[in-house]
This record gives C-alpha cells, structure tokens and sequence, in this order.
C-alpha cells in the first residue's frame, strides 16, 4: 500500500530520524485522539482494547522520540505537513468508524514496519492491535478503514521527499 516505497527506503538509508519524529508526533496524536474515546465505550472488552492501545501508542511515540534524538534530531521541532494533518482532523466521530479508521491507520503502519522492521517498533504489538480491530470491526474494509488507508497513502508520498531534508 505504499506507493514510493522505493523512495521511502532510499531517504531512510541516509537515517532513520526523520521517521522517528514523524511517528512520535504521529502516536502521541492517536494517544490524544483515541483516549478520548474511552469515556464513551460502555463495553469493557472494547474499553479495554482501546486502552491496550492507547497505552501501545503512547509507548511507541516516547521510543520513537528516544529514538529520534538519539538519531540527533529535536522531536520537537517537527512540523507536520497538511498531508499528515488531515488524517488527525479527519477521525470519524462514531466511534464503529473510529474503530475501523484505527485499523486502516495500523495497517498502514505495518507495511511502514516492513520497511524498516529493524529499526522500528515490535512489528508484534501492531499485529496484535490489527487482529483484534479485524475481528471486532469484521475483515471487510469499510469507508473509514479505505479512507484512513488512503489519507496515509497520500501522506506518504508526500513527506517521504521531506526526509531528505531534516537530516
């Protein structure tokens, strides 16, 4: 699902900082995001999935920012393009559609992981997470997994030639 991937992996060869940052700001919004929802899940199972993974997000965006300062870059300083922004301002209200946008989000994520799988995050956690979204959301990719899947599509063609310039 990534349509530059070849590029992708050529700006990562020159270092993996820019991803870092890009994905500590990007789980830290989820966190924000989908931890709001919680008050409004009255099914504890559910409840408790969506916890597991807020907690896996806000795990993964303090590693990442670790990560990215370890690679000598600010985390801070990272300005997300309008292509990154629209997938935070687009989060569909009813939390059905939540659920299945977070599904199109961590899908897309795993095919990140299998990019830099090394270097990156457990690909294990994010597996978890999906399996347990596709069985409670069904395995069919409805409109708000498609356009999540989409929103990511287009983030990444444009700012994978971003990297190049934030080493």
């Amino acid at each position: 699902m990534i349509d530059n991937r070849s590029e992708l992996e050529q700006v990562l060869r020159g270092g993996l900082g820019p991803a870092f940052v890009r994905h500590a700001y990007g789980m830290r919004k989820w966190v924000d995001l989908f931890s709001a929802r919680i008050p409004e899940i009255e099914d504890p199972y559910l409840t408790e999935l969506v916890a597991g993974i807020v907690l896996q997000n806000a795990r993964h965006a303090r590693m990442f920012r670790e990560r990215a300062i370890a690679h000598g870059i600010e985390p801070d300083t990272y300005v997300c393009p309008p292509e990154g922004e629209v997938i935070y301002e687009r989060m569909p209200l009813d939390l059905d559609e939540t659920l299945e946008y977070a599904l199109g989000s961590l899908e897309h994520f795993a095919d990140l992981l299998a990019v830099y799988a090394e270097v990156a995050a457990s690909p294990a956690d994010n597996d978890r997470a999906i399996a347990q979204l596709r069985e409670l959301v069904g395995h069919d990719a409805t409109s708000a997994t498609a356009t999540a899947h989409e929103l990511y599509r287009v983030r990444e063609l444009a700012e994978a030639p971003l990297y190049a310039y934030r080493h």
